[in-house]
Formats: structure tokens, sequence, C-alpha cells
């Protein structure tokens, strides 16, 4: 479980990186120059839930870190409309997103 908490962490900070360092004056249609901040709840609630599974990973607390890791993948998806994002940095970003929303399914609290 370490391992998938590793891998969503790294590509949270990916993902922050691909698209928070643009250098525009103007966001582009569907983009938002604060969307680290837009979505800053998403992130509180997913780095406390894997801390708290971190320290005690119980089912219930497993369960939790999933729905706030799947909540925080659901916020970013809509900033994959963003029409800064092209040729190598959309696909960059879907893969990232791709690749986060299988590790959240991957997550077995069973």
């Amino acid at each position: 479980m370490q391992k998938q908490i590793l891998l969503i962490s790294f590509l949270v900070f990916f993902m922050l990186g691909s698209v928070g360092c643009k250098k525009t004056t103007t966001p582009a249609p569907g983009c938002s120059a604060a969307w680290a901040n837009e979505l800053s709840d998403e992130i509180a609630a997913f780095s406390a839930a894997a801390q708290t599974y971190s320290a005690n990973p119980t089912q219930e607390n497993c369960l939790a870190y999933k729905a706030a890791a799947q909540a925080y993948v659901d916020a970013l998806e809509p900033y994959g409309n963003c029409a800064a994002l092209t040729g190598q940095d959309r696909d960059a970003w879907q893969q990232a997103l791709n690749d986060a929303q299988e590790s959240v399914d991957n997550i077995d609290c069973n």
C-alpha cells in the first residue's frame, strides 16, 4: 500500500508541475490560473487520509483514503479541458490522469 501512496503522490506532483508552471499572462479558455488553490480542499483531504491510513492501516481508513484519492482525481479531470494543453502536454496530462485513476482503482481495502 505504501507503494500506491507514493505513486499517487508522485502523480499529483507531476500533474501540478506539468500544468501549474505554464508561463502565461492570461489563462486560456477553460483554464484556471489558481487551480491548485481551487483544489485545496481535495488536496488537504487526500493528504490527511493518506497520513491516517499510513499510521493506522485499517479497512475503514483504507476506504477513506481511496475515497479521498478518487475525489481528488475527479476534481482534477475538468482541468484537462484547458485549451492551453496541447500536443505533448495534453498527452502527458491525460496519461498522468489515467495512471492516477488506475492507482486508485487498484487500491484493495479488503
